[in-house]
């Protein structure tokens, strides 16, 4: 199954332009098998998300909802996707903070374009290297924003803390859905099945529609 784990819309990411009516024809078309639902430091209200779910499971897509974590950590901005939760967020100033509150509630956490350059100069709009000190369970490797140096560094990461890596496109347009997706290797059907095929590393980065 091949899933976009990394998408904002415009109902509950104001960055985003995204109405979710064309976001499910849009994944369907360009090949998606399902999406998550990562809206900055909030869950979709499942009385606002079932609706979505019958209209994507009509036409052959899977819905996931999680949610994108920032974190504020020595005046950094670090983000995060979490997936397994069942309460909304916001944002918390320490990823370890965060990190124990979804563990301990059955979740995973994801590093979200950990190495992506920050608009502001210096440094990254990510967790960047302080990854090797954090317990996450997998770590987003390909992103639209993350070049071959982001690339190797993401691997390495991986590599040290044993964890998988995944795919997302970050899309806030409908151009970019799907740009980069995961691969899950058994199939997906809720957000537990997410969560245990994450922790179990049975899934593959995909740069591109491929």
């Amino acid at each position: 199954m091949k899933i976009d784990l990394h998408v904002h819309t415009r109902h509950y990411s104001g960055c985003s332009g995204i109405e979710a009516d064309e976001l499910l024809e849009h994944a369907a078309g360009v090949g998606l098998d399902g999406l998550a639902l990562t809206e900055h430091g909030i869950l979709w209200p499942e009385d606002k998300l079932a609706p979505l779910r019958e209209k994507a499971a009509e036409i052959g897509l899977l819905l996931l909802a999680g949610q994108e974590i920032t974190c504020l950590e020595r005046g950094r901005r670090q983000d995060f996707l979490v997936f397994g939760m069942t309460v909304s967020l916001g944002s918390l100033e320490s990823p370890l903070e965060l990190i124990e509150r979804v563990h301990g509630e059955g979740g995973v956490v994801v590093a979200a374009h950990p190495f992506k350059p920050s608009r502001l100069g210096a440094g990254y709009h990510g967790v960047g290297d302080d990854i090797v000190d954090l317990a996450i369970d997998a770590v987003e490797l390909f992103h639209p924003d993350h070049d071959r140096q982001a690339r190797a560094k993401v691997r390495a990461a991986a590599k040290i803390l044993n964890i998988p890596m995944t795919g997302g496109s970050d899309s806030h347009a409908l151009y970019s859905l799907g740009y980069c997706s995961t691969r899950f290797f058994n199939p997906i059907r809720t957000e537990d099945d997410l969560v245990r095929e994450i922790r179990a590393g049975r899934m593959e980065p995909l740069n591109g529609l491929k």
